[in-house]
């Protein structure tokens, strides 16, 4: 995983090797687990005309960045309220 500021971008590697990069839509530290998330785009839209989405939980140890899954469903619903926030403030 690579975290480009200046683009706002991070570039994955798939489980096939091959490496993609996505838009950073949103970044935000939550203080009761000590976990920073990172909310994230192909700029793909589903068939239901929704722009696809994921998310993940940064970790920087020793210099190796990675990107763990989300797993908690409260988890899940604190990225999704955000989500929602950021939308009406942008006007969608």
């Amino acid at each position: 995983m690579m975290i480009n500021k200046e683009n706002n971008t991070i570039i994955l590697s798939g489980d096939d090797g091959q490496k993609k990069e996505y838009k950073v839509i949103l970044t935000f530290e939550v203080e009761e687990n000590d976990n920073f998330y990172i909310v994230y785009t192909d700029n793909v839209v589903d068939e239901d005309g929704y722009l696809k989405t994921y998310a993940g939980i940064y970790q920087n140890i020793d210099g190796k960045e990675s990107l763990l899954p989300v797993v908690k469903d409260e988890e899940w619903d604190l990225i999704e309220k955000l989500l929602a926030k950021v939308d009406r403030e942008n006007g969608a």
